[in-house]
């Protein structure tokens, strides 16, 4: 079930490998920053960064799964 699940996110790479990186270092900018500047946490920042850091890998690793 779940390597289906990563099979399915590296498809989904494959298709917007592109956008993927922008969202990850945009979501660990904005986190880190609201962290420093402003003292408080930013939960959906960070998750951000760990979707689009999950994509990635997925996408990078799915050729090893079959």
């Amino acid at each position: 079930m779940l390597l289906q699940l990563m099979n399915g996110l590296g498809i989904f790479y494959y298709w917007t490998w592109f956008i993927w990186p922008f969202f990850l270092v945009f979501g660990l900018y904005s986190a880190l920053s609201s962290l420093i500047l402003e003292k408080k946490e930013s939960g959906g920042m960070v998750l951000l960064a760990a979707v689009s850091l999950l994509v990635i890998l997925a996408g990078i690793t799915s050729p090893n799964f079959m």
